[in-house]
């Protein structure tokens, strides 16, 4: 599990550099970006997965026997991206439920 959660950091990074609107990150106010809510979607959902059942796992690895600092620094590296995907995630939906969205692009991702 600890190499799964290490390997998922560059999609994990995708997802966080992707923009649920690249035109309101470039000023342009108002415009609608029909693909952005999908692609940072297709990179936070299986993130926030993958890193919550890090956390889960690491989380059951302090409670056992098992307790090591590698342990403790992988819980902490998933529960903050943990919480950064699922950040992404929020900023995405609110994009794709806007009125404006639904206007333009229709009620399908």
């Amino acid at each position: 599990m600890s190499l799964l959660v290490l390997a998922f950091l560059p999609v994990a990074m995708l997802g966080w550099i992707l923009s649920a609107n690249e035109y309101a990150d470039q000023g342009i106010r108002g415009a609608v970006d029909c693909d952005g809510p999908l692609g940072v979607m297709l990179f936070a959902v299986p993130s926030l997965a993958v890193y919550a059942a890090g956390a889960v796992y690491h989380a059951a690895l302090l409670r056992g026997a098992k307790r090591s600092r590698s342990a403790a620094l992988l819980l902490v590296l998933c529960v903050g991206m943990v919480f950064a995907s699922a950040g992404k995630m929020r900023a995405a939906y609110g994009e794709k439920t806007r009125p404006e969205h639904r206007e333009t692009c229709g009620e399908g991702w």
